[in-house]
């Protein structure tokens, strides 16, 4: 794991295997992600961090719970492991239980994984409500 993506410094764009590129606000949140493509890649190529999920997601938890540790760009697609790739994702966006599969995440990732040449300079803007709540303290995704 990169220690610059795991702990990124704030307002700050980072690209990632000449592929992914990632900006962060002033709270080091992960706000943008571009990619020209995201292609399936082959199993032993593909990278998770189930760390990096876990705390990532329980930054939810001061929001009621029930949030997952995201990935913008999944596995799959060779998307990095790092904090840099993860953010706070209410359960029910990102896995797409149930009656929700159709606005999920996993429904794009689905739909890009059968038709990857209709996606193309993808870009996701990740919108906040508000500051950390630690917002005074936070100087880096870690602290």
């Amino acid at each position: 794991m990169c220690p610059d993506l795991r702990d990124p410094l704030p307002n700050a764009t980072y690209a990632v295997d000449r592929k992914f590129h990632y900006t962060t606000d002033e709270w080091v949140r992960t706000v943008r992600l571009q990619v020209d493509r995201l292609d399936v890649v082959p199993e032993g190529e593909r990278y998770r961090s189930e760390s990096a999920q876990k705390r990532i997601g329980h930054y939810g938890d001061g929001l009621g719970g029930g949030y997952d540790g995201g990935h913008l760009a999944g596995a799959e697609y060779g998307g990095p492991p790092e904090d840099i790739n993860v953010v706070p994702m209410l359960e029910e966006r990102n896995r797409g239980i149930s009656d929700t599969y159709a606005e999920s995440f996993k429904a794009l990732e689905d739909e890009i994984a059968k038709n990857p040449d209709a996606y193309r300079n993808i870009d996701i803007r990740i919108e906040y409500d508000g500051p950390p709540a630690n917002a005074d303290s936070v100087t880096r995704l870690g602290t």
